[in-house]
């Protein structure tokens, strides 16, 4: 921790520094920093979503101890684009940094009301800056790159520090034919490449899949011939954040007479927010949940959420038969226009068996062209690299095998300097190098309610296991002069199916043995007395029941 408060005493140094806390060596949870002349510049502020090996925590952040801890200057953050890997833990997280937030009109609107939501708006400093424009934000000179990804308004982002040019894609792709939206600027990239770049911060997730990630529009057609012939009635389900396919969705239900109906909160909060920013137009009509019952089967079309498995999602939802308003029959026909996302496969296979069982018609993107990625594939990657032409190439936005096929890409074109990182490695930029310098503490923090818990914490790993081996209360009555009133009172939670009466008895009067050494009981003996009976009930529960739960020892006084 020491190093990085010694970082910027040379005041004339120009060395610039970058620190990644979420993003690198995994795919989510993206915060990213930039550091120079003592002042630190956070990009983006994301979230990740389920961890099987913590219990009873569904979203997740990265640990920014190495910020608080260190009480680094952060003059600012930006966030590049809305998707929750990137925007998801700022009200969360602004509270514990405090620093003016910058981002373009759409992400805006969302981040607005997700402040809102959480009464932080009034607190919150949040700028609005309009796209491929240029501003400051303390030391750091910033400029905007239209670039596309799967949702409105990606951005990329030079960075001007001193002499020193760093490039941050942040997440993209190459679509020179958007649905809607703007293509990239590839005029500027390469006007930025013959500047001359220190280094490229890049996004990593598809660095191991040859070819292009393919435009949006290109799946138009294989969406189209999937609901023109078809008599029942079709979902569609896709990524909320993804407007360009809802757009194209728009477009398809016009074409073939339907009605298009949106499905979850999230859908159309999107929905919302695309119209308000000018996005969508009034002329693109999206019907509620509530009045989807009133069309026939053959002109009927939804877009729905949901498409990754979630309990919570539209598709669970309907197919559990606890949605409001409708009920999935034979016939039906839902379209799987998405990816899916590793680690939620069994989700989704559940989801699919239930759609299944109750005769609905399901169609994955493997086996039409009815789906694309939203960030760049090998060829795109190589295009990018002779655009911009930096010195130093650092892969992130990726787990260990997108960053290491990154890597390797980059050095057979022609990028000597390429230094794989993850997150908590301080890397110094200098003179055309990159340096790991120090490696910082790092990790997650799960929600737990109001508050953030880290998850190497004691609380999750002694939920877990009262989740594995369950739990053994016991309560002890003790007179006020210290004697135990009657055998202690014990019972078991979910350490084993059933617990017979003679076995509750012998624990007690063992206890009840062994607590006789403790007998004048006093205040002063009490955490003695804890640790010693602790031991002794985790010994008998081994020796009997081959389980070692967690224990919770009650001591009354009458």
């Amino acid at each position: 921790m020491k190093v990085i408060n010694s970082l910027f005493k040379d005041k004339n140094s120009d060395h610039a520094y970058f620190l990644p806390l979420g993003g690198s060596g995994e795919i989510g949870m993206n915060l990213n920093l930039y550091g120079y002349k003592d002042n630190w510049l956070i990009v983006d502020c994301g979230v990740s979503f389920k961890d099987s090996k913590v219990i009873g925590a569904d979203v997740f952040m990265p640990n920014i101890d190495a910020i608080i801890e260190n009480n680094l200057n952060v003059c600012g953050m930006f966030i590049t684009h809305a998707h929750e890997d990137h925007i998801g833990g700022v009200h969360h997280l602004w509270p514990h940094i405090r620093c003016p937030i910058y981002t373009t009109p759409f992400s805006g609107y969302l981040l607005k009301q997700r402040l809102i939501d959480y009464g932080l708006l009034e607190k919150a400093n949040l700028n609005i800056v309009n796209k491929e424009s240029k501003f400051e934000i303390g030391p750091f000179k910033l400029e905007l790159i239209n670039i596309s990804h799967s949702i409105l308004e990606a951005n990329s982002l030079l960075i001007t520090l001193g002499k020193k040019k760093i490039f941050h894609t942040g997440d993209w792709k190459i679509d020179n034919d958007p649905a809607i939206g703007n293509k990239p600027n590839s005029k500027r990239l390469k006007e930025i490449g013959k500047s001359g770049v220190s280094a490229m911060i890049c996004d990593s997730t598809n660095a191991n899949v040859k070819g292009f990630s393919g435009s949006e529009k290109s799946i138009e057609k294989g969406i189209y011939n999937l609901i023109k012939g078809y008599k029942g009635r079709v979902f569609v389900a896709m990524f909320a954040s993804n407007v360009e396919r809802i757009l194209t969705l728009s477009n398809i239900a016009k074409k073939t007479n339907r009605q298009l109906g949106a499905i979850g909160r999230s859908m159309w909060r999107m929905i919302k927010a695309s119209k308000s920013v000018g996005y969508l137009k009034e002329k693109h009509i999206f019907h509620e949940e509530r009045n989807l019952k009133n069309f026939s089967d053959h002109s009927f079309l939804a877009i729905c959420t949901g498409s990754q498995g979630e309990p919570l999602g539209a598709l669970n939802r309907i197919a559990d038969e606890t949605h409001p308003h409708i009920r999935f029959k034979k016939g039906d026909r839902i379209v799987f226009s998405s990816r899916m996302i590793p680690g939620n496969e069994v989700s989704i296979n559940n989801l699919i068996n239930k759609l299944v069982y109750k005769g609905v018609d399901v169609v994955f993107p493997k086996a039409k062209n009815i789906h694309v990625s939203g960030h760049p594939g090998q060829e795109e990657l190589k295009m990018m690299y002779s655009w911009i032409n930096p010195s130093i190439l650092i892969p992130v936005h990726g787990e260990a095998i997108h960053i290491k096929a990154h890597a390797e890409l980059a050095k057979k074109n022609g990028i000597e300097e390429v230094l794989k990182t993850k997150n908590g490695q301080l890397i110094r930029l200098c003179n055309n190098k990159a340096d790991i310098i120090a490696e910082l503490p790092t990790g997650k923090m799960a929600v737990n309610g109001d508050e953030l818990i880290s998850t190497e914490s004691n609380f999750f790993k002694e939920r877990k296991k009262m989740l594995f081996n369950g739990v053994v209360t016991i309560n002890f009555v003790f007179s006020d002069v210290g004697d135990l009133q009657e055998l202690p009172r014990i019972k078991f939670l979910s350490v084993v199916n059933s617990v017979e009466q003679e076995q509750l008895i012998e624990l007690s009067e063992y206890l009840n043995d062994e607590i006789k050494s403790f007998i004048p009981f006093n205040v002063s003996k009490e955490k003695q007395l804890r640790d010693y009976l602790n031991k002794k009930v985790k010994k008998f529960i081994i020796n009997k029941f081959d389980k070692s739960p967690s224990i919770i020892l009650d001591i009354i006084y009458i």
